[in-house]
């Protein structure tokens, strides 16, 4: 890593510590300055995990709401703010899975745009059927690294592994997202 990056990196990390020292002193600027920070990334990541916006905006939301309730029972986050909010809501996550018994089909799509929804929901059900054969920590390295974006030093980090088992998880989550789907193409 060069020097710049390092700086880079270092300043963001002591940026991160002063509003989490801000916010555990109850700094209503803090708290929105982390709430506008974070609250897309904890939305994006709710949402590539359960596939639903309404779940996605309850997740995040919910993620923010702990986050006050440990800032004033002095139990808030002491190092990390950005992991501590995606360990929330990856165990949001879990749980709505948990809670989940069936899935209802929305009728209210209007007739011209029920095929190509169809079709959609087809390709996204085969994905998904594939991405329910996965281990729970193979899913959350995918959706940290594909559908957040993180680097596989902030996944590591984030999951609290090594760099060379999350990228020993990538692979075979991915590994085995392929012959699943290889596999269904091949059966449908």
């Amino acid at each position: 890593m060069n020097d710049t990056l390092k700086d880079a990196v270092q300043d963001a990390v002591t940026d991160e510590k002063m509003l989490l020292q801000r916010a555990q002193a109850l700094d209503n600027a803090a708290l929105g300055e982390i709430h506008d920070r974070y609250y897309p990334e904890i939305y994006r990541y709710a949402y590539n995990r359960v596939g639903e916006q309404a779940s996605a905006e309850d997740i995040a939301s919910e993620v923010f709401l702990r986050l006050l309730n440990a800032l004033h029972s002095q139990h808030a986050p002491q190092t990390t703010l950005r992991g501590w909010l995606f360990g929330v809501a990856a165990h949001l996550v879990v749980d709505l899975f948990r809670r989940r018994k069936t899935v209802a089909l929305d009728e209210s799509v209007p007739d011209g745009k029920a095929a190509r929804l169809a079709e959609d929901a087809l390709h996204q059900s085969d994905l998904r059927a594939a991405l329910h054969g996965l281990t729970g920590e193979q899913k959350e390295v995918l959706a940290l690294r594909f559908g957040e974006g993180f680097s596989i030093e902030e996944t590591a980090d984030l999951m609290k592994r090594s760099v060379t088992a999350v990228k020993a998880l990538q692979f075979r989550a991915v590994e085995s997202l392929r012959r699943e789907l290889v596999k269904d193409e091949e059966n449908g």
